[in-house]
């Protein structure tokens, strides 16, 4: 009979004493058994000490679960049915196991994802590696802090459609913009949606210092905008007063950054909204929603994706700040700017490249039109 052997049937005999330290003393045996690097235990044995330890587990304190599951969860032998048992017990037993154990499968982890709460879930979030379904589940089960634990873990690999979701949450939850916006396989049109509530800091990140494949993007954006072909041929009768006018002088060639200017000096906002959509190629939805947004960083990307003078863009800005501090029903905000931000704004301006500036309305005027597409299905 070998060591370990011997050892396991003593352990057997000690397994028929009721009192606690006895149940203590079998599963520090047990545990010990599994966890010695000698010849260690047939297949037999390791299905009878499996058993002891998965009934005596339910039989101890909180405290004595706990370290039985610290001791097992770096245990590539460990009984999977007993890892199982402890990563559904309180999450002070659970919490080693959900973040260490390999012998958790994914459809394990899945299950417990959708059965315990936030504490159980959080813990997950940080293993090593994060599969995309167990990724999945997390996004679609998980609270704030959960998504950001994920995102914020290099081992997690997160599927575009999950990774949409935490993008759409980030408008609401600012923790997690920046973590968002620093992993490398965020999607560029995900990370340009982000724009509009992101802070300046970020806005410019997104601009400046964001890598993505350009030609993949190209390709990418090329798809979607001929699917917008037939919707960019709207009809007269459709338009509004102002939109007629305007797009009467864009047929004339009469629109450019000076007319722009002119509408503003004239306090006719609408006709300036509508006049830079059809001078940018963005839909009116989107063109509102760059003049209305604070902080005049997408004034700068529509302004510049043209080629505005820096002047043009200056004038600009400060003729939208005076309409908004002279006609409060324009629904603009007003800006209180400091002498170092309006730098800042006019240092953004001349920092972004045109072909960026121009990539970025493309994909604005795409996400307006996916959303229309997604209102009309419903």
């Amino acid at each position: 009979m070998s060591a370990q052997s011997s050892k396991l049937e003593n352990l057997i005999e000690v397994a028929q004493e009721a009192s606690s330290d006895k149940r203590r003393e079998l599963l520090e045996g047990v545990t010990d058994l599994f966890l010695d690097p000698g010849q260690g235990l047939n297949d037999g044995e390791q299905h009878i000490a499996a058993e002891i330890l998965g009934r005596v587990a339910t039989e101890v304190e909180r405290e004595v679960r706990a370290r039985l599951s610290y001791r097992l969860a770096d245990l590539d032998n460990a009984p999977v049915d007993l890892i199982r048992q402890l990563a559904n017990d309180e999450i002070q037993v659970a919490r080693p196991l959900l973040e260490r154990s390999g012998a958790l499968s994914e459809r394990d982890l899945i299950d417990i994802i959708n059965s315990h709460g936030a504490e159980h879930q959080l813990s997950v979030s940080q293993r090593s590696e994060v599969s995309i379904g167990v990724a999945e589940a997390l996004v679609a089960q998980g609270d704030d802090e959960v998504m950001l634990s994920l995102v914020k873990n290099e081992g997690a690999i997160i599927s575009r459609d999950a990774m949409a979701t935490i993008v759409d949450r980030s408008e609401s939850a600012e923790t997690l913009c920046e973590p968002l916006l620093k992993r490398t396989d965020l999607p560029p049109d995900l990370m340009h949606n982000m724009f509009w509530w992101v802070s300046a800091e970020l806005k410019k990140h997104i601009l400046t210092e964001a890598h993505v494949d350009e030609s993949l993007v190209d390709e990418m954006l090329a798809e979607a905008q001929r699917g917008m072909v037939a919707e960019a041929e709207e009809e007269e009768d459709k338009l509004n007063r102002v939109e007629r006018t305007v797009r009467r002088r864009m047929r004339l060639g009469q629109l450019n950054q000076d007319a722009l200017v002119q509408y503003l000096r004239r306090g006719q906002v609408d006709e300036f909204i509508a006049a830079l959509g059809y001078l940018t190629e963005v839909d009116q939805q989107t063109a509102r929603r760059i003049v209305y947004t604070t902080g005049h960083e997408a004034v700068a990307v529509a302004c510049r994706a043209k080629g505005f003078d820096l002047s043009t863009f200056s004038t600009i800005v400060l003729l939208l700040d005076g309409a908004a501090e002279n006609d409060s029903n324009l629904g603009l905000q007003k800006q209180l700017r400091r002498p170092e931000e309006v730098a800042e704004l006019l240092e953004l301006y001349k920092q972004v490249p045109i072909e960026t500036a121009k990539r970025a309305m493309r994909f604005w005027a795409i996400r307006q039109q996916s959303l229309n597409e997604e209102s009309h299905l419903r």
